[in-house]
């Protein structure tokens, strides 16, 4: 009765049905898997000529090639039912070499690795030439203008000063006397002003004297005007020198620091140390200014960026941490070579 029910047109009709239906789905899954590998093959290939033609990217493509071609073979078979003229054990072959292919081409994926790796450090090597050459060229500049200003304006300046003070003995009215002394005075804040600029271009101090001397001329000078209520500079420096590149930019950034605390944080109080140590010099900064979110102003401003620069161009490393209401901290370190 059962073998019957088994063999009845009902029961045939839905073998039927069920047999026809699954190679409908077996036809849909093998064109979208041929249609699948073609776009990746087609990739791959397009994209060997920006790996260099490296024998990995190479063996990969065959890969992926060799199962396209595969999956086509497999769809024909199945659209029209029927074995193609090709050899008994082509399919075993093709997935053998198939494999092999995959295989070596990962084993071998390393070598796209390490020439990514190699290109790079060859970004970073040139992104700091480039750093290193601007900033040199920047303080050129700067001592450029420097000393055409104190050679050139300064002069010029100083002898308009004497001649005045020639006149001021001779007798003149007193509204003369008036225009004299304004004269004069104009002439001394210009002299001042030049000075004062002279020195922010190239400070002669710093160029003179080193480091810790360049920062306390500078820290004297923003107490003498009132800026900053209180700027706390502790150093164990003394006579030591440094090499000039590092001398200037440890000098700018502290510079830079300073500025920013007293013109966007509202701060009150600076707290900083320089130290040497261990073929090391560190800069710890703090402020008690309203604080800032590190992130978001690296790159909206502050000179946050700018400060990184330049130390990443000494191969040192930053840390600024700051938040809302509670200052900032700043230690910067930059390792010098032995002499």
């Amino acid at each position: 009765m059962t073998h019957a029910l088994k063999n009845s047109p009902h029961h045939i009709k839905e073998q039927i049905e069920s047999y026809y239906t699954k190679r409908m789905v077996l036809k849909i899954l093998l064109i979208i898997s041929i249609i699948l590998q073609l776009i990746a093959a087609s990739i791959a290939v397009r994209l060997m000529s920006r790996t260099k033609y490296n024998s990995s990217w190479i063996l990969i493509t065959v890969a992926l090639i060799l199962m396209t071609v595969t999956r086509f073979a497999e769809y024909v078979q199945v659209a029209w039912e029927r074995s193609l003229n090709v050899p008994q054990d082509f399919f075993v072959w093709m997935g053998v070499i198939t494999s092999l292919c995959f295989a070596v081409g990962v084993f071998l994926v390393r070598k796209i690795f390490d020439w990514i790796d190699h290109l790079n450090r060859q970004r970073r090597l040139t992104e700091k030439r480039i750093l290193n050459t601007v900033l040199r060229t920047e303080e050129k500049e700067r001592l450029r203008f420097s000393k055409e200003l104190h050679d050139g304006l300064g002069p010029l300046l100083s002898s308009a000063r004497m001649s005045l003070s020639a006149l001021k003995g001779q007798e003149m009215t007193s509204a003369n006397k008036e225009i004299l002394d304004n004269t004069s005075y104009v002439i001394e804040e210009a002299i001042a002003s030049l000075r004062e600029i002279s020195n922010n271009l190239s400070p002669h101090i710093l160029n003179d004297f080193g480091l810790a001397k360049g920062i306390s001329n500078f820290i004297n000078k923003l107490s003498s005007k009132g800026t900053v209520e209180k700027i706390n500079f502790e150093t164990n420096l003394k006579d030591e020198r440094f090499d000039t590149d590092v001398e200037v930019i440890l000098y700018r950034v502290m510079c830079e620091l300073i500025n920013n605390s007293i013109k966007h944080s509202g701060a009150t109080q600076i707290n900083m140390s320089l130290n040497y140590d261990g073929n090391v010099i560190c800069i710890d900064y703090t402020d008690n200014g309203r604080g800032f979110n590190p992130s978001a102003m690296m790159d909206a401003g502050m000179g946050l960026s700018n400060i990184n620069s330049r130390i990443s161009s000494l191969k040192g490393t930053s840390e600024i941490t700051s938040s809302k209401g509670k200052g900032m901290r700043a230690v910067i370190k930059v390792g010098l070579k032995n002499e």
